[in-house]
Formats: structure tokens, sequence, C-alpha cells
């Protein structure tokens, strides 16, 4: 069977990664297109994973644009490589034009972390809306939680093609873990930073980069952690400042006088960004892969948003969200700081799965009548596929 797998952001690269290795090792006829979009953030990750894919060069600011050079350059991919279906992976811009190529190809989409919902047209913007079309172009849903399940059945999808596998971000930082060199990583920190980490009393690891947030919300932001900074010097604040030309704006504009305890660094690599996820007391972020690590890793965590798609985290009672209020933030923050014991005593089981959602997968692409459905796609596309979906679900098909 031959699978496209389409991506072009870091979080889509890091979360396809496994299940485009778990393919390949069952010798699927695998290719990987990246869109451009975050071309040096993404390069790293595949080499990470030891993934080769082909770069279409779509990486302008302007969406609109950059949906131009997407839709042009993935039709001249879909037409070279002529796959049995193609899958894609979350909200991006990526996302959406790869599956709205394979819809009008009638090529099959297999929406990995189908969904989520924050119930916000413009939070995050464009992301909402991304991921909603690109449910309604898809014809299979691979749902990382039973909320994201739940999500699916009240828009009417049909159940029989809703598969809860669990978030292929925690197989994605299982292995990550498992083949860290964390001397290595941490002398390249301390080269970047210019500081001794060992000498703090701990890390603060602080991201942003939702378009909402830019400009002032992004100040408040800035100016939360530029606080903190200062009323903690024994703990080091490791900002990873995203390539975005209005976030760097918004975060550096007018800032000059930083305490020396804060680091506002160039984009990390994924090992680096993981072993600081791991060493973290606490996360300042609104990444919505971050949200997904910080509950796997069990790191209490700041989402700096009005609305989160990702509420698992907060259910479990590590995530608060805090919008981009400057004083919410410092107060959350301190809340947290002083009761740090007890957020390291959460017990819970991970909500966003158990690291095997790729092997789900691809057991679900092994199951006859999925083989079949997607080999015969314009004459069997509306075959009903309970079989395998109940095979290869968390708790059967029909747990709710």
């Amino acid at each position: 069977m031959n699978v496209l797998i389409i991506l072009g952001t870091r979080p889509e690269a890091i979360k396809l990664a496994p299940i485009i290795n778990t393919l390949k090792e069952s010798r699927f006829n695998v290719k990987v297109v990246a869109t451009g979009q975050h071309y040096d953030l993404v390069k790293h990750v595949l080499e990470f994973f030891q993934i080769e894919a082909d770069f279409l060069g779509c990486m302008n600011s302007d969406l609109l644009e950059n949906t131009a050079c997407m839709v042009k350059s993935l039709k001249e991919a879909v037409q070279r490589y002529k796959p049995n279906c193609v899958v894609v992976q979350g909200d991006t811009l990526s996302c959406y034009t790869g599956a709205y190529t394979a819809f009008l190809n009638k090529i099959p989409v297999l929406h990995v972390e189908a969904g989520l919902r924050s119930h916000d047209k413009f939070s995050p913007f464009p992301e909402e809306m991304f991921r909603i079309l690109t449910d309604r172009l898809s014809d299979v849903f691979f749902a990382p939680t039973k909320r994201a399940v739940e999500n699916l059945l009240r828009e009417d999808f049909p159940k029989d093609r809703i598969v809860l596998t669990g978030n292929t971000v925690v197989d994605a930082i299982y292995m990550a873990i498992k083949y860290l060199d964390r001397e290595s990583i941490k002398k390249q920190l301390e080269e970047l930073i210019q500081k001794d980490i060992s000498t703090y009393g701990g890390i603060v690891f602080i991201t942003s980069h939702r378009r909402e947030n830019i400009g002032k919300p992004m100040k408040n932001i800035r100016d939360a952690v530029n606080k903190l900074a200062k009323k903690y010097p024994h703990l080091l604040f490791v900002w990873s400042l995203h390539k975005n030309p209005f976030v760097r704006k918004s975060v550096l504009e007018d800032f000059t006088m930083q305490p020396d305890n804060l680091a506002i660094v160039e984009p990390l690599t994924y090992p680096q960004t993981v072993y600081l996820l791991e060493k973290s007391l606490i996360i300042i972020s609104d990444s919505g892969g971050i949200q997904e690590e910080a509950c796997t890793l069990k790191k209490p965590l700041l989402i700096t948003r009005n609305v989160s798609e990702r509420m698992e985290v907060v259910d479990v009672g590590l995530g608060k969200v805090v919008d981009t209020d400057k004083e919410n933030i410092v107060r959350e923050f301190e809340n947290i700081y002083e009761n740090l014991e007890y957020y390291q005593k959460l017990t819970f089981e991970n909500p966003y799965g158990d690291g095997k959602a790729s092997e789900r997968i691809k057991n679900f692409l092994l199951c006859d009548k999925a083989k079949k459905f997607i080999l015969n796609y314009e004459r069997d596309y509306k075959e009903s596929l309970h079989e395998c979906v109940k095979a290869n679900s968390i708790g059967g098909a029909y747990w709710f």
C-alpha cells in the first residue's frame, strides 16, 4: 500500500515520526512530503528520527500566499507518488491543504489527532477552523482522547470511522527520552545561554507562538516572565523564541533590561526541548503539543490562552488556563511554585495515551476491511469499518 504522509510544522513532524517509522517497519511504501512551513525546525526533527522527506519550499508567512503554494505543490506530489491514501496530522495549514488536495483527487484522507475542538473559531486562530475543515474532508479519524471522540460523535461523524488511538506525541516523547544524550545536550544548552545550569535551583521553560497572542497579549506574557525571573533569581527561566517575525517583535521590542536568569534563545532542537521539559519545575506555554508533553512528563503547566482544546491536562490537575493577563500569570505561577510537592506527587493515568498509538494506526491499516476500503475507495468509500475500529481502539470502539 502506498501511503503519502504530509506535514509542515515541527509539531506535525514530531507526532507523525512514530507513525512513519512504524509503517516503514511493516513494509508499507511510505513517502513523506514536508511543505516547508517550518523548514529548519522540521528538518532537525526528521533527522533525529532518521526520516527522509521531500521539501516543497512553501515558507511564506502570509497564509493565503502559502495556501496557493501548498495546493499547487501538493497537487504535483500526489500526481508523482500516486498514493492509495494520505495521512495528515492536527490543525495546521499543511494539514488542511493536504486533506483538501487528497479529497480533490478522490484519495482517502486519514486524520491523525482528529476531533479536537476549542469551540472558538478565532482561538486558536486559524487552527480551530483548519481542524474542523480537515475532519469534514477526512474518511478515517484517529482520535487521541475520549473527549475528541465525543466531539466527533456530537458532530455526527460515523462511529465506524473513529479510532481511539491515544496521541502519537506520547510515542514520540517516549522514544526521545530513551535516546537522549543528556550530558551532551546540557553542554549545548550551557554554551547557548552562557550559564551553568547546575548552579540554579530549577528550570522554568517558556514558549509562545499563537497568532492570537501576537502583540499586546505576548508582551503581557513577557512582562509576567520578567517579573517572575526577578522574584525568583535562583531559578533559570529559558524562553525558546519562535521564528515568526511578529512573535519575535512582540517579545523583544522595548525589552532591554532582562534579568540575568532569563535566557531568551533561538528555537531549540527537539532533543533540547525534551531535555528542558524533562528538567523543568514549571512550564509556561501556549503550545498545544507542550500541553500533551507536560502531561506525559507530569510537569505543572500554565497555559497562556483564553481557551484550550486540550483540557485533559487541566482535568488531571496539572494544567491551568491563565489567559495572558500579567498579574494572573504571576499569581498562578506563585501558587504552583509554593505547592510543588503536591504537583510532584500527583498520580493519574495519562489521558493522552500509553505510547502505542502508532501501533494501533498501523494495525488499523493492516485490517482487511480497511485495506479493501482504501484500495477500492471510489467504489467502497461508504463501507463500514466497524470491525477494524473496534479491534484497534483503546477499550473497543463502543466504550461510550
